[in-house]
């Protein structure tokens, strides 16, 4: 690339955040929007080693309309795109067996139920006609919400990608962006050449603490490493289920081809950059699988299918989009943990209102500002699967 290119606004990562952010922007009237990133082709980070659930069972008011907005523009999307979204609203099923899961549990569900959310409040009777398969042991609550569902992470962002390009936005591949500068024409160097811009938008996911370094911004912001597994067939279990969580335990299982698709996430684990699969989850999830899910203890693992991924987390497990009084020109888009596809669309729509319009007013960004992890009276969100 020859001399310094010009944009409006420049946004450093191409996953789902980074897609939906530049799609959202063309869509709201934004012209030159470049994309940055430093792979090959879209959506080979995080995103491309997401499990593919989408749901709307949050248990804080932000994270629920973020996921009733994405959720809905991944159903358009989904039609739009020929069904490349994979979009299967198999539901979610939510399980508590403790007298704190089940308040936890009951405390979401009013929430969720004021906000508009349709989920169901279930008894045993319920969730054995739902999910048979489900050790109902000393089981105490449950919900169901039948508009959550799985999308194929790699058909979304075909998807996303394909409603950009036709947008004419500008994609930038193996860039990397190594200095950020500010003053009246904001900078973003990068190893392919110079952009000058209005606006940098922040989506770069596990690299976004490093990024916003460049602009002497300190984000609150670590990466864990999280893993999957699938296992090899399984017959005698229908073949569309829900994806069932088992807060007891925090283990997850859905269908994944004619096997069940695990996860875990330990909150134990402590920050990483690694993404190779680690033997020491199937241990875990041995230990845990039975309680609720006995008919898969004697299952084996295929070792074709076992994955690790990185959830770029914040200390309350909401995202941060937001500015700096000293840098307003930077747009913060993180943290967003696993649950990146869910509110894609959603943070695209917020950037393109900040940007647009100087506030956001679909959604209320309060609990997503930067400063909060210095002001009291933190509000953690506790869906975190």
């Amino acid at each position: 690339m020859n001399g310094d290119r010009r944009a409006r606004v420049v946004v450093v990562g191409a996953g789902a955040i980074g897609l939906a952010v530049a799609l959202q922007l063309r869509r709201g009237g934004v012209d030159g929007v470049v994309v940055v990133d430093r792979n090959a082709s879209p959506g080979m980070g995080s995103t491309s080693r997401a499990n593919g659930g989408v749901r709307a069972q949050f248990t804080t008011p932000v994270n629920i309309r973020f996921s009733q907005f994405t959720i809905a523009k991944l159903r358009e999307l989904h039609e739009l795109s020929d069904a490349q979204v994979g979009f299967r609203p198999v539901g979610y099923l939510f399980l508590a067996g403790t007298d704190a899961g089940e308040i936890a549990l009951r405390q979401s569900w009013e929430l969720q139920r004021s906000l508009g959310v349709d989920v169901q409040w279930l008894s045993v009777a319920d969730v054995i006609e739902i999910a048979p398969f489900v050790n109902v042991d000393a089981l105490s609550a449950a919900t169901f919400c039948a508009g959550d569902g799985i999308i194929d992470p790699h058909g979304v962002v075909t998807a996303l990608w394909m409603e950009c390009r036709r947008r004419d936005t500008t994609f930038l591949f193996e860039s990397e962006v190594v200095e950020v500068t500010g003053g009246l024409r904001p900078r973003v160097r990068t190893t392919t050449g110079n952009i000058e811009a209005e606006f940098v938008v922040n989506a770069g996911g596990p690299f976004a603490h490093d990024l916003a370094a460049l602009a002497g911004i300190d984000l609150p912001v670590v990466s864990r490493r999280r893993n999957l597994a699938c296992t090899e067939a399984v017959t005698g279990v229908p073949g569309a289920i829900p994806m069932c969580v088992d807060t007891d335990t925090g283990v997850l299982i859905r269908r994944e081809g004619a096997g069940f698709l695990i996860g875990f996430s330990d909150p134990a684990d402590p920050p990483s950059m690694e993404t190779t699969f680690d033997p020491g989850f199937l241990d875990a999830i041995a230990a845990r699988i039975g309680h609720r899910f006995p008919f898969l203890e004697d299952v084996p693992i295929s070792s074709r299918k076992c994955w690790a991924g990185l959830y770029p987390e914040t200390p309350d497990h909401h995202a941060i989009i937001d500015t700096t009084r000293d840098a307003p020109w930077f747009i913060h888009c993180v943290g967003f943990g696993g649950h990146g596809i869910m509110h894609s669309f959603a943070a695209g729509q917020a950037v393109t209102e900040l940007i647009n319009g100087g506030e956001c007013t679909t959604f209320d960004l309060h609990p997503l500002r930067l400063s909060r992890f210095t002001e009291p009276g933190a509000v953690v969100e506790t869906a975190v699967l």
